[in-house]
């Protein structure tokens, strides 16, 4: 471990603790000598599940020099890496008060101009700014001029206003920095041969996350923290949650039986909508 760095508070959470992330978290702090906090951003008019990180973030901000905020469904897969100490040297050096990751192409080829499940965010007057101006936007009104040709895949959530906060500061590279998805926040899919394919993997959108987290794990031998044990024991944890088998094949089936129920239910909408079967 290296000496403690209080200028760093990595800090996860939203409305509910829901996965063992949180021992992944803490266990990558701790390591780089960083402050973990678990945020539960409440508050009055929080008008998406999605929106609770703003008002963690903001909570939590003027007691740090940065933080690194994290997904809940984001775990760290390079516990070692000094991606954060070498990006946080580089905004000093060059101004920046923001730096996130760009969305990567998904395997149904959809992408975002960024994504906002992990950011580095500075206690700067321009964070605090950007932070309540994407708090306080109207997703409606994003996605009625939304081009998914200039800006990706339309996700209604918080990544959208933080993308058009970004875009209509006219921030981008101007205090704000893109990094590539590896250097900050990936897909299972980009992980080939190690744990170290890549700063932290996402398992952001729509599915059984635990599932997705559990068959990730099974790939290098890990649990549902993606923690190796050497790191949990160093730092006591003495639990290792995994995911059985059966259970594994019992979600997978729901996954399967909630798809068709599904297309069946698109399949009755559209012919008692256009009174025929195609």
């Amino acid at each position: 471990m290296i000496p403690a760095n209080p200028r760093v508070c990595v800090m996860s959470g939203g409305d509910e603790v829901r996965y063992r992330s949180y021992i992944n978290h803490s266990v990558y702090a701790r390591i780089h000598g960083f402050t973990y906090h678990i945020g539960i951003g409440l508050g009055p008019a929080v008008m998406s599940p999605y929106y609770y990180k703003f008002n963690a973030i903001l909570e939590i901000l003027p007691a740090f020099e940065w933080v690194l905020y994290l997904d809940d469904d984001v775990y760290v897969t390079d516990l070692d890496s000094a991606s954060i100490e070498l990006l946080v040297a580089h905004a000093e050096e060059h101004d920046e008060f923001l730096v996130l990751s760009e969305g990567p192409e998904e395997p149904d080829g959809t992408w975002t101009r960024v994504n906002s499940g992990v950011m580095l965010v500075r206690r700067d007057e321009r964070s605090f700014e950007l932070l309540r101006a994407a708090r306080d936007a109207d997703l409606g009104a994003i996605r009625d001029n939304w081009s998914e040709a200039d800006e990706g895949l339309f996700t209604n959530g918080d990544q959208d206003a933080v993308w058009r906060a970004i875009r209509d500061g006219d921030l981008l590279d101007k205090g704000v920095r893109v990094v590539g998805h590896r250097d900050l926040n990936s897909r299972e899919h980009y992980y080939r041969e190690s744990l170290a394919d890549a700063f932290a993997v996402h398992f952001c959108g729509p599915g059984d996350k635990r599932l997705k987290v559990a068959e990730f794990g099974r790939r290098f031998g890990l649990g549902q923290e993606l923690v190796p044990r050497a790191q949990m024991e160093l730092f006591s944890v003495r639990r290792q949650e995994h995911m059985s088998d059966a259970e594994s094949l019992r979600r997978r089936v729901d996954l399967v039986r909630a798809a068709v129920q599904k297309r069946v239910r698109r399949k009755i909408d559209f012919v008692a909508t256009h009174r025929r079967w195609r």
